[in-house]
């Protein structure tokens, strides 16, 4: 199982905040490892901005729908290191791995799609969002 730590901290010990964030959502199906099935296989990759973390979970739930998985990530933009992801749900489901943290994080991934996560309709995402066409 893995190790969660939770520790009490000084709401002040950060030095930036931002106001708006890139999210990054997978949407993956079709997947199957040694005849078990699997998170990952084909995916649909969306970047999400002017929205918050339970609207874009939200959204990213409704797309998957029964089928398929999804995670969502951080977009940071690092001088030095370029663009990377951190992720908030779950994982790229084609990191195939066994190691137990990672197969735990798929078989949440994988039971979300029939015990979706419950968003309040305030969090919701408007259903008149639409995606736009590649953004390359």
């Amino acid at each position: 199982m893995t190790s969660i730590d939770i520790a009490r901290v000084d709401e002040r010990h950060a030095s930036w905040e931002r106001p708006a964030w890139r999210y990054r959502v997978y949407v993956q199906g079709g997947a199957s490892v040694g005849g078990t099935e699997a998170p990952g296989g084909t995916t649909a990759t969306y970047d999400v901005t002017g929205a918050d973390v339970l609207q874009v979970l939200d959204w990213a739930q409704r797309r998957a729908g029964a089928s398929a998985t999804y995670s969502i990530a951080l977009v940071v933009d690092e001088p030095h290191d370029g663009r990377g992801l951190v992720w908030l749900v779950g994982m790229d489901g084609n990191d195939w791995t066994d190691e137990p943290h990672d197969r735990l994080v798929q078989e949440r991934m994988l039971a979300r799609r029939t015990d979706p996560v419950v968003v309040p309709e305030a969090d919701r995402m408007p259903v008149e969002v639409r995606v736009r066409p590649w953004a390359g």
